[in-house]
């Protein structure tokens, strides 16, 4: 097969490492609470090239099995806050808490959060003295029996009690077969006074109970990382329909921003009118679109055998690496479906994917996101897609959006998505990436 370049828009890379570390370090230096610890535990990427100005931070190559697990390598970054070794520093102010030696991640003990009978579960801790988190995102590693159930919050309040909601709107793990994972939610909304995030003085915890049932998580490893210096959009389409090459495509390639694409979902699609062809996703490829890894609904991720799953997963690697698509590391399971043993498996050929699905506001922080479990929006409302992307640029945090097909109700219609698109064009401090631009920030370990 004839190589097929791939296209870097002239508007990507200009300062996708830009981070606002100076900022970021000298807060934690000088107003660290006793219980903070100043080291990284993450394992130092060997896949990086350095010229005498700049350091580049390369993804690997894709092959058919992956280099390292993500998820073990990546696992702990930024700047450890809390690992509840001193459970008393935190308020049950709703619900029961309760340390768990047997259920941690890490130390010697997770806290259990439990809501009975449809409350909540709400935490609170406060700081010895004011902290700045005008260049912090948070992230904390989380565990539940229930996660149909459950959204995970962490609020931020200043010296008067204004606040801001970092929020994880849904979790898509599968009962009974849980684990831990780690999540970095972006700001989902500010009280009516926005807070001083330069003088927050208190953080809460809440697990929230959207039914009448008990509801159970664990939570441990609480980490600070430092922010981009701008916001990033990811739009992202599912099963590589035709529609987006016929309608989406010209709009993109008007304003010079990628897509991510998934393959179709059943491969022989490529030969239907209502999929892309092979040669339009080529097209798209060499245009700056990514082209990577998904699935079927037919045979979901947590359903199927994990043997079943690994050949699904190769299988459908090797198609897009015979077919030379430069996104096969990389995957969106299909249905949003996955438990703790397909993260395993899913792990043994892609670096990253996801996701945690909200029909609302949903983003994530750069830097402290669990390579397998990134959460996305559905691209199905004009004002929430808009939120979306003045909440990213605001705390420069980074949201995927996700469509499927123009005729569908979970997808903007073309004339809304050209507004979409427009917008972002028209808004100062957010730009357009692929996911192998996401995963070359996260796996920076200069910042």
């Amino acid at each position: 097969m004839d190589n097929k370049p791939v296209k870097t828009p002239c508007r990507r890379f200009l300062s996708l490492a830009g981070v606002t570390t100076t900022a970021f370090f000298a807060g934690c230096t000088s107003e660290t609470p006793r219980s903070m610890t100043k080291t990284t535990t993450e394992e130092t990427s060997t896949d990086r090239t350095t010229t005498e100005t700049t350091e580049t931070i390369i993804n690997p190559k894709p092959t058919l099995r992956t280099k390292y697990n993500s998820r073990k390598r990546y696992g702990s970054p930024g700047t450890s806050f809390d690992t509840f070794e001193n459970p008393d520093l935190w308020e049950a102010q709703e619900g029961e808490k309760t340390p768990d030696t047997e259920m941690k991640r890490t130390g010697s003990q997770s806290l259990k959060m439990t809501g009975h009978d449809g409350h909540h579960v709400i935490l609170q801790r406060r700081f010895d003295e004011p902290m700045d988190f005008s260049d912090r995102d948070i992230s904390a590693m989380i565990r539940t029996t229930t996660p149909s159930k459950i959204g995970f919050y962490i609020y931020l309040l200043d010296t008067d009690g204004n606040e801001a909601a970092l929020e994880l709107r849904n979790i898509t793990y599968r009962t009974p077969d849980i684990g831990w994972f780690r999540t970095c939610p972006g700001v989902f909304e500010v009280s009516e006074t926005e807070p001083d995030l330069t003088n927050i003085d208190r953080m809460k915890l809440q697990v929230t109970n959207a039914t009448s049932d008990d509801v159970e998580a664990w939570v441990d490893d609480v980490r600070f990382h430092p922010k981009p210096e701008k916001g990033y959009i990811i739009l992202s389409w599912d099963d590589g329909k035709r529609s987006y090459y016929e309608h989406g495509a010209p709009v993109h390639d008007k304003y010079d921003f990628p897509a991510v694409l998934t393959q179709p979902p059943r491969l022989k699609a490529v030969e239907e009118d209502y999929f892309m062809s092979l040669d339009e996703l080529h097209e798209r490829q060499s245009k700056g679109d990514e082209i990577v890894a998904h699935g079927s609904v037919d045979a979901q991720f947590d359903e199927i055998s994990a043997s079943k799953l690994d050949g699904i997963l190769r299988r459908n690697k090797k198609w897009l690496l015979d077919r030379e698509f430069g996104g096969a590391n990389f995957i969106v399971y299909p249905g949003n479906s996955y438990d703790a043993t397909a993260l395993d498996v899913v792990g043994k050929c892609h670096y990253m994917g996801g996701m945690n699905q909200s029909g609302n506001v949903n983003t994530t922080g750069v830097y402290g996101f669990d390579p397998l479990v990134l959460p996305r929006t559905i691209g199905e409302d004009l004002e929430i897609s808009k939120r979306v992307v003045d909440n990213v640029t605001k705390y420069r945090n980074c949201g995927i959006l996700n469509f499927h097909d123009f005729g569908n109700s979970n997808t903007l219609s073309v004339s809304d998505y050209k507004k979409l698109l427009a917008h972002i064009d028209g808004t100062l401090g957010v730009e357009v990436i692929t996911f192998s631009d996401l995963w070359r920030m996260r796996t920076d370990t200069t910042i």
